[in-house]
């Protein structure tokens, strides 16, 4: 995939719905630009796409799967998923797939493990005495957090993640460290905030009350961790309502994370 082609592809995303992000591509490129691909036809026009990007020896991700319309129920998708599984290797592989395609996915060999619900609205926007932006000094931690709410390697990523033009709030612990945070990403409609890392229900809330002052009423979107049994309440509570579902499937083992510590997936174009 050249930038060009995820560009076109970040349209398609749109028109499926997805909500991209308008400044994802340039850090899409940034994990494994080889493992985002795309099948071409006779004339050079995309017509299909995949992501498989690697994060170090033992995790890879499978997402932006999508084949043009006019291209869907003949091969392009197949020649996609193979070449994106030989690119994974022996490494375990995550997926967020669209609930129509689960059952495909479960016969390539993935397992589902729980959902990630969108939730979107408009909460009070509240400061928290224990919530601020980031300082240069705090980013070594915040990377580290994610790192252990993670199954691959993604520093790297991260801490383009963290900066500019996105938006990051992290939650101070009582001891002066950083425990928390949140990233918020303008999306073709409002903002999604991912990833949303925090010790508990208060510390999450505070961190997306913070991000929707900062955002000054804009709809956020929050693609919720159904494995954390708290995250439901969390959204009502914020004023978020239900939408769009996917299902976070694993194959060749599943990860042992901390998913009561997990309240939004950072991306699930990319895990």
């Amino acid at each position: 995939m050249t930038p060009a082609d995820l560009q076109v592809v970040q349209g398609w995303a749109a028109d499926e719905g997805w909500n991209p992000g308008r400044d994802d591509a340039g850090f899409f490129m940034i994990p494994d630009p080889a493992g985002l691909m795309v099948v071409t036809d006779d004339a050079g026009d995309v017509i299909g796409s995949i992501g498989m990007p690697r994060f170090g020896d033992d995790f890879a991700f499978a997402g932006l799967y999508i084949v043009r319309p006019d291209h869907r129920g003949g091969q392009t998708g197949a020649r996609l998923a193979r070449a994106a599984l030989a690119h994974a290797g022996d490494r375990m592989v995550g997926t967020d797939g669209v609930l129509e395609r689960v059952a495909a996915y479960e016969g390539l060999g993935f397992t589902a493990v729980h959902s990630h619900h969108r939730h979107s609205g408009c909460p009070d926007g509240a400061e928290h005495p224990q919530v601020r932006p980031p300082t240069a000094a705090d980013m070594s931690a915040l990377v580290d957090i994610d790192d252990v709410c993670f199954p691959g390697e993604r520093r790297a990523f991260m801490a383009a993640w963290l900066g500019d033009p996105h938006v990051c709030r992290a939650w101070i612990a009582d001891d002066g460290a950083p425990a928390g945070f949140g990233v918020a990403r303008q999306a073709v409609d409002g903002w999604r905030i991912g990833p949303l890392l925090a010790p508990d229900a208060v510390a999450a809330g505070a961190i997306v009350r913070s991000l929707a002052a900062a955002l000054s009423g804009e709809v956020l979107h929050l693609d919720m961790n159904t494995g954390n049994p708290e995250a439901a309440d969390l959204a009502r509570d914020l004023g978020m309502a239900p939408g769009f579902e996917c299902v976070r499937m694993y194959r060749g083992g599943i990860p042992d994370l901390p998913i009561r510590r997990m309240w939004g997936c950072c991306t699930l174009e990319l895990g």
